[in-house]
């Protein structure tokens, strides 16, 4: 009877303890909501663990932190002692670390924490009592590539009111891999050794590493996934200490991120049960290691010498050829070649434009894609289908203000280039405006700005240029498909555009569409060149109406500056 009452009384101190770390950590969590919302923190999903590396709650990814970002994270970190621990205590202890993480450069960051800000002495028992520092190096992989390889140093201080093991210094070398798959699942796994520091008259062995994870994405702002680790003996007899938890990361705004996790240890050096709730936010301070240029006094200009422009004579084979003219169209410079013209890709009718903001400008009074003739005209397939690329513009960086999805003047005036040459098309087509970005910024938000932008410009051709929206699907892919090296400043501007694909779905390749004639194409308003000189006739709202529609945002502001941590891996 008393051993029943003892284990009810367990049972309740131990959720009442549970109870006393959820008040706390809904403190904490309101005071960096306040603090999230006073700084002009930056979009990211901020996902450094609780150790301070980039990874999941324990265990780290083979990804480093972007340069010139900072993100500082609080947990709660409520365990069980093994063997239940104190019945008058509840049965259950709380730490609280804190950490912290930079970027120093496009492959390093430097990280760390302090176990315990409650300065309770609890964190002896909990697996982690020690502060920490260290340094992470990707080695192999670029930020956007699948499979990335990182090592990782540092060095553990041990806190403890005990002075014996007081100031116990180990360091810790790991080797961590990451490999991503679809965007959406990830695998993590790391390898390692411990050089133990040992106190007076007592003998730590030194230990060999072993950990990893999984983790899966079933939404933009919601992660689960699973880790484990498992770590030789550090005192002889007492068991490999070890652990396996669960949990999901939430982001409750693109720059705030919630953890949750729950673990259970497996072996008796290892707590009996664990549960962790931390969250972390970033900010984005600036790539300070850019070169700032040298301001020359007028006074210090050298005039160089300027050598002569070398003209070469080139003799015609026929006096005809120089008498030919050569037609230049106005969008040369923006359309690119088609590698392989028989190549299909699959377009998912999903990634359709047409939303109840634009729904309503489906007949076009200007008719730029025309119309099918009557024997002909079907409506595109509700299921996925194969279409060919037929032309390619390619709409650079400059199309876009700096770091936001507003079309710049440049990039209205190209679009409506393009738009009026499609209307020569006599082809039966459809648009696939697909935007990219660096690698400059997390996943997460380089996949959302670039699809904002594609969203854009795509409504800027519904709304300016009288496309229908139910023949436009946009893409954005962040920067998964980069054209140039991402290492130049160079490389990074080509990777940073937005391309309209023209495309013409299986079955429709000898479908032509009916030619209209002058009249019917100017309309009453005239020339359709004309409108070109004239200022867009663009319904902003609407364009934010149709991005907050696609990207399921709350609001379509600018993006902002670009922040760290990408979002999949």
């Amino acid at each position: 009877m008393f051993v029943h009452d003892a284990k009810n009384a367990r049972i309740l101190m131990t959720f009442k303890g549970i109870a006393r770390v959820m008040h706390r950590f809904v403190i904490i969590l309101a005071v960096l909501l306040c603090c999230s919302h006073m700084l002009n923190v930056t979009e990211a999903m901020a996902m450094s663990g609780q150790f301070g590396d980039t990874g999941l709650v324990s265990q780290p990814k083979a990804q480093t932190l972007n340069e010139g970002n900072i993100c500082v994270g609080l947990w709660a970190n409520c365990y069980s002692p093994n063997g239940g621990g104190d019945p008058l205590t509840g049965g259950s202890q709380l730490i609280l670390p804190a950490t912290i993480t930079m970027g120093l450069g496009t492959f390093m960051e430097a990280y760390g924490s302090y176990p315990n800000l409650l300065f309770n002495g609890d964190e002896a028992e909990s697996g982690r009592g020690y502060a920490n520092a260290g340094f992470k190096f990707r080695v192999l992989g670029k930020r956007s590539d699948p499979f990335r390889l990182a090592f990782d140093i540092q060095g553990r201080r041990s806190i403890s009111d005990d002075p014996d093991f007081d100031g116990l210094t180990d360091y810790v070398g790991r080797v961590i891999a990451s490999m991503r798959m679809e965007n959406t699942f990830a695998i993590h796994a790391n390898a390692g050794y411990a050089k133990n520091d040992s106190p007076a008259g007592f003998t730590y062995d030194d230990q060999v590493l072993l950990g990893g994870g999984v983790e899966y994405s079933l939404a933009t702002r919601l992660k689960v996934f699973a880790e484990f680790f498992v770590d030789t003996e550090k005192i002889s007899g007492d068991g490999e200490p070890s652990e396996v938890s669960a949990g999901f990361q939430y982001f409750v705004t693109p720059h705030l991120t919630m953890n949750l996790a729950g673990s259970m240890g497996l072996s008796e050096a290892s707590p009996d049960w664990r549960v962790i709730l931390g969250m972390t936010t970033c900010q984005g301070v600036g790539t300070y290691n850019r070169p700032v240029p040298k301001l020359v006094d007028p006074d210090d200009i050298v005039d160089e010498p300027v050598e002569p422009i070398k003209v070469s004579k080139i003799k015609a084979l026929t006096p005809l050829l120089s008498k030919i003219p050569v037609a230049e169209s106005p969008v040369s410079h923006l359309e690119v070649p088609v590698d392989d013209p028989d190549h299909a890709i699959i377009i998912n009718p999903a990634d359709r434009l047409k939303t109840p903001a634009v729904q309503a400008l489906e007949v076009s009074p200007l008719g730029p894609m025309g119309s099918l003739t009557e024997n002909t005209k079907t409506k595109l397939p509700e299921e996925p289908f194969l279409a060919k690329i037929h032309r390619r513009f390619r709409f650079p960086e400059l199309s876009f203000s700096f770091n936001q999805w507003e079309l710049s003047e440049e990039g209205r005036k190209s679009i409506s280039l393009v738009a009026e040459e499609l209307r020569k098309e006599n082809k039966y087509f459809i648009l696939s405006i697909e935007g990219h970005t660096d690698d400059v910024g997390s996943d997460a938000y380089n996949q959302t700005l670039s699809f904002k932008r594609a969203v854009a410009a795509a409504t800027h051709m519904v709304l300016r240029d009288g496309f229908d929206p139910a023949r436009i699907f946009v893409k954005g892919y962040g920067e998964s498909r980069p054209i140039d090296d991402n290492a130049s400043d160079e490389g990074r501007a080509r990777n940073r555009r937005v391309e309209l694909l023209i495309l013409v779905p299986e079955g429709y390749e000898d479908v032509e569409i009916e030619k209209l004639d002058d009249k019917t194409e100017a309309g009453a308003g005239g020339d359709d060149s004309a409108m070109l000189q004239e200022e867009p006739i663009i319904d902003q709202l609407s364009i934010e109406q149709a991005i907050i529609e696609k990207t399921g945002a709350e609001t379509a502001k600018p993006a902002g500056t670009f922040s760290q941590v990408e979002q999949a891996n």
